[in-house]
């Protein structure tokens, strides 16, 4: 038998009985290093699973294989599983982690006879509060280490950064975990970012795209709303593409049938939230678009990494608008905890700055989860790949940064942005801003191409953002000090940076200006 990078090791410790954490890109195999020591060892492995649509796939797989499995949960209805499960009759055993921890502890009491191979925590990124998933039964798992005493313990996740790792092997209790975290990188993935405006002209011309992308392959299309699926699900059917809908308010069959028929090749495209595809085992998936911009990275990486599973080259999209980026609120408003609320604002941040990055996209990816990307352009990325206009902007980043700079990190950048354009707003004027002499300066520029500089002066790291209870904050960094220690009011170094976004179709409206009055000018 061959493995692939870390199998093998993985196994080998499993069966030593050493507890493991293991951190692998999607695709690269995770389930095989829980399926095969207990096969080896011919004892039980405990599978804890967060979706039983999943479980009931991974079964249906395994039985294909002859291998003994089964699975337990609110959802199965076959109730003599339980009783062969507790006296080892297979050889792997999923449960959700509600049924983990509340079964009673006789079925284990019996069970450890018999023999328990390994106890696995699947999407262990669930655990940490850190993680993008947090759930809360997960946590109830640390409960069981006191009755699992010698069974070694293995977390799987596709997405855990250094925090979430940490967090992961406290939380269940890991005894000397030996960690392996694999490459996150996916060299035959495409990653691409694209600005558009909500309505159905933008629907329309997506949908009028994949007609021609079918014939090589399937499509998922992640939207942020159920609202999003239902209307670009219509439009999908109606250019002809037999497609699939799924989302939390269908009922469980109807999620089930479409989730069957999409991994069957039955339907072409899956639209869907983000409760569609943990787990799915789909190779031939073309292309993933994201209809919106996710709420963290971690979910992209996870979602977008459902591409192109057999190593052939596929593509990536994102579509955001700016009204994504205000959404932190919304996304914490149910969260009780601080720290919760929190990460979720950070956790935003950090997608909308990958939006806006002028820098290579995967290396982007790959630094957040703690990777280094010895290049720096990848090649396959947009930002890599398409030839974009690059122009001096020393004058106005001086202008933004010495406003931010006068406003000592204490708020946003709207605020600054204000300040240039000449606002006297209430709270300019209680805060004496106006009397700035850099008050109004900046009036020759929409406030949207101010926001895109600024942007981009955060991904180049001449600013940063930061959060401050649940409110973005914007200061100037060190790279940032230097650049401003080097100005005067009459002169600025160089500041060359590539025009992307709204600074890119700010340059084309003035451009185009500029052309229509010369024009009125010669007719004069």
């Amino acid at each position: 038998m061959s493995f692939r990078p870390y199998q093998q090791e993985v196994i080998e410790k499993i069966i030593e009985k050493r507890d493991r954490l293991v951190v692998m890109a999607t695709g690269s195999g995770k389930s095989l290093c829980y399926q095969v020591p207990p096969l080896v060892v011919k004892k039980t492995g405990i599978v804890v699973s967060p979706l039983i649509s999943l479980m009931q796939d991974q079964v249906m797989a395994l039985k294909q294989r002859g291998i003994k499995a089964e699975y337990l949960s609110s959802a199965q209805k076959d109730y003599t599983i339980q009783g062969k499960a507790e006296h080892g009759q297979f050889d792997i055993l999923f449960m959700s982690p509600e049924k983990a921890c509340t079964i009673p502890t006789s079925f284990w009491s019996n069970l450890l006879k018999e023999g328990i191979s390994l106890f696995a925590v699947d999407e262990a990124h669930c655990i940490s509060e850190w993680g993008h998933d947090f759930r809360v039964e997960y946590k109830q798992l640390d409960k069981l280490r006191g009755v699992l005493l010698d069974v070694p313990y293995v977390g799987l996740t596709a997405t855990a950064t250094e925090k979430v790792r940490f967090d992961i092997t406290n939380s269940l209790k890991m005894n000397n975990p030996y960690i392996v975290v694999g490459s996150f990188d996916r060299p035959n993935l495409f990653y691409g970012v694209k600005q558009f405006n909500r309505g159905k002209y933008f629907i329309d011309e997506l949908v009028e795209e994949i007609p021609k992308e079918v014939a090589n392959g399937s499509t998922i299309i992640y939207c942020t709303t159920i609202k999003d699926v239902e209307q670009i699900y219509k439009s999908v059917m109606n250019v002809g593409i037999n497609a699939g809908m799924y989302h939390g308010q269908m009922d469980g069959k109807s999620r089930e049938e479409s989730h069957r028929l999409f991994v069957r090749d039955e339907k072409q495209v899956m639209v869907a939230t983000i409760a569609f595809g943990m787990g799915i085992d789909k190779p031939n998936i073309r292309k993933v678009i994201h209809y919106g911009c996710p709420k963290n990275l971690e979910s992209y990486y996870q979602e977008s990494g459902r591409c192109g599973r057999d190593g052939i080259a596929s593509a990536c999209w994102l579509y955001y608008t700016r009204s994504d980026f205000s959404k932190g609120d919304y996304y914490a408003a149910d969260l009780k905890s601080e720290n919760q609320k929190k990460t979720v604002t950070e956790s935003l941040l950090e997608a909308q700055r990958y939006c806006l990055t002028a820098t290579c996209r995967r290396k982007f990816l790959l630094e957040h989860f703690g990777e280094k990307f010895a290049a720096d352009r990848c090649g396959n990325c947009d930002n890599c790949t398409v030839l974009r206009q690059h122009r001096d902007m020393s004058k106005e980043a001086f202008l933004l940064l010495a406003c931010i700079h006068s406003c000592k990190g204490r708020w946003g950048l709207n605020m600054s942005i204000d300040i240039l354009r000449g606002s006297r707003a209430k709270k300019i004027m209680e805060a004496q801003y106006d009397k700035l002499p850099l008050h109004g300066l900046g009036k020759a520029y929409q406030a949207n191409w101010w926001k895109a500089l600024g942007h981009q002066l955060i991904s180049l790291c001449y600013l940063k953002e930061f959060v401050t209870d649940v409110y973005r904050n914007v200061s100037v960094s060190s790279k940032g000090e230097q650049f401003l220690a080097s100005c005067r009011p009459d002169y600025q170094p160089p500041l060359v940076l590539p025009l992307v976004g709204e600074l890119a179709e700010e340059e084309t409206r003035s451009a185009e200006e500029f052309k229509i009055l010369a024009a009125s000018e010669s007719e004069g």
